[in-house]
């Protein structure tokens, strides 16, 4: 699993990528039913929101690539 040391504006940055990535794709080509793709939106709007407050300092995320752990350094 890669890691990365990251801003907090960068790690936002990426939660905000990869939710619109989730967003643009469709239910046939992601093959996920729209329940799997609405809690994926939700899991990325609990963590955009928890990062922005400072609550969240170290998570994983699903990448086309597998998971990236990132951690959150002060801006």
């Amino acid at each position: 699993m890669e890691e990365v040391f990251t801003s907090q504006s960068c790690a936002v940055a990426r939660i905000m990528s990869a939710r619109q990535a989730v967003l643009q794709q469709s239910d046939e080509v992601a093959r996920l039913s729209s329940g799997d793709k609405a809690a994926r939106i939700e899991r990325l709007d609990r963590l955009l929101f928890d990062v922005r407050a400072g609550r969240t300092y170290d998570f994983t995320m699903p990448t086309a690539h597998g998971e990236v752990r990132i951690f959150v350094t002060p801006d």
